[in-house]
């Protein structure tokens, strides 16, 4: 993608496409209650943020903000939407 201004150069983005229907930096909501790496409980209903995805999107982990803070590995089926970064 390339971008150009009247008063800068063009540049253009190497920015990767999307693998998978859920990847990274998306925002996905908990389907179900979860457990946090550190064993805390997160409840249904949390939004989080997709920081890593596994292997063909098999799982992925999910980072929690305030007030649930922490890091979770989960399954699609755990998730109930998610919404897209772009």
């Amino acid at each position: 993608m390339t971008f150009a201004g009247p008063d800068r150069p063009a540049f253009t983005s190497r920015e990767r496409g999307r693998r998978f229907a859920i990847d990274e930096l998306d925002s996905v909501t908990l389907a179900v209650e979860a457990r946090t790496d550190d064993g805390e409980a997160v409840p249904a209903g949390t939004v989080g943020t997709v920081v890593a995805v596994w292997g063909e999107a098999e799982a992925f982990d999910i980072e929690f903000d305030a007030p649930f803070t922490g890091l979770a590995t989960l399954t699609r089926e755990q998730l109930r939407d998610h919404r897209s970064r772009r």
